[in-house]
């Protein structure tokens, strides 16, 4: 009995030391003193787009989810309760410094739709109502004068892939969905995801990391949609602060300012927003409806001071945009400082890697029409076993 109690108490402490060693891990990339920089040409505002209250499977009401979207310094957010008809809640506006968008979630054939009104008082009050306005959102005829985005949520997860083809009136999907991507860990290497539920008490930020994996079958799915028709790509965090079910109880794996301050999607403005809210919320909308934004992993640091942009005919055209091709264009990509880890900055064209920098301010030579995306690469030395890993 002695001898056990010494081994489990060595097993303890054991435990415990290196609990401490791993809470000193930071994957901070950026310099201290660059963080929150701005690019010269462009203001950054970021938010989340697919956050859950407990009014349907969160767990927090959305008055303290906004305390943790305070934590997590985020400038707007879109609540997206799955098939919420009633409304219990209106919240839309500015609360402080945060600009508050209440959406919502359908449920349609075996997918979930976000759905994002332009009009502040837009909502389904009921399922047929919205199984009709999306069957003609999705016809061949759909006007271009649209009063809602429709974006796919986690367009892969089982159970809820889109069956047949992708309509053309499709506006988005999400290409990197958090929580969907650590379910899967769990389903599919669980010693792993719990060796990061123990890290998470110590050090949350390398627990969440060390569980990343790369989108690639979104990446694919997005690069094809976009060859049809423009479609746009979002980070989707699906915050609920509840992972799963075990013993009958909810584990709540990441908390929602966790959550919030892991990943973002950044839109880009030409002017700042102002607090005017009417001003402010056509902004934000339309930057996302035009697709001026990025979406960004920001527990590494700050990217405030990322864009990408092609100069033509004396006009900027940013992220989303679509350009007449002419002769001699080149796309300028800036990252925002130097970088304290090996990066790469890839340029893709159809789905496949046509180009590589390795330079802070890359230029790209724009050769022939085509649909481009890029990518940002960076290689972190993690502690322990995990080694080193592009991510």
């Amino acid at each position: 009995m002695r001898r056990f109690f010494l081994f489990s108490s060595f097993v303890f402490i054991l435990f415990f030391v290196h609990g401490l060693y791993l809470s000193l891990y930071s994957p901070q990339i950026f310099p201290e003193n660059t963080i929150g920089n701005n690019h010269h040409m462009f203001y950054d505002y970021k938010g989340v787009n697919h956050v859950i209250s407990n009014h349907t499977l969160g767990s927090l009401e959305p008055k303290d989810i906004l305390l943790h979207a305070i934590k997590a310094k985020l400038n707007f957010i879109f609540f997206t309760d799955l098939n919420l008809l009633d409304r219990p809640y209106n919240i839309q506006g500015y609360h402080g410094n945060i600009f508050v968008f209440t959406s919502q979630k359908m449920s349609y054939l075996d997918s979930h739709l976000l759905i994002y009104p332009e009009d502040p008082n837009f909502y389904f009050k009921s399922l047929s109502t919205a199984d009709a306005k999306l069957k003609e959102h999705f016809s061949r005829n759909y006007p271009e004068e649209k009063d809602f985005l429709t974006v796919l949520a986690h367009p892969l997860k089982a159970g809820h892939r889109w069956s047949g083809k992708y309509p053309i009136g499709l506006d988005g999907i999400e290409v990197l969905n958090l929580r969907q991507l650590w379910q899967q860990v769990w389903i599919d290497d669980k010693p792993s995801f719990l060796w990061s539920t123990f890290i998470y008490v110590f050090n949350p930020r390398f627990a969440l990391l060390r569980l990343l994996q790369d989108p690639n079958d979104e990446l694919r799915l997005w690069d094809k949609l976009n060859l049809k028709t423009k479609t746009l790509g979002f980070l989707g965090n699906q915050s609920t602060a509840r992972i799963f079910k075990l013993f009958g109880l909810n584990f709540s794996f990441p908390a929602y300012s966790e959550s919030f301050s892991f990943a973002s999607n950044h839109i880009l403005l030409s002017s700042e927003l102002t607090g005017h809210e009417e001003t402010d919320r056509d902004k934000i909308y339309q930057a996302i409806e035009d697709g001026h934004f990025y979406f960004a992993l920001d527990t590494y640091g700050d990217p405030k001071g990322f864009a990408a942009y092609i100069k033509a005919s004396d006009k900027t055209y940013l992220m989303g945009d679509t350009i007449p091709f002419e002769k001699g264009m080149e796309l300028s990509i800036d990252l925002p400082s130097k970088l304290a880890v090996p990066f790469e900055v890839e340029l893709h064209r159809n789905g496949k890697r046509v180009a590589i920098s390795k330079e802070i301010e890359a230029s790209f030579k724009i050769e022939e029409s085509g649909n481009y995306r890029i990518v940002v690469r960076i290689q972190l030395k993690l502690p322990t076993l995990d080694g080193a890993r592009w991510f």
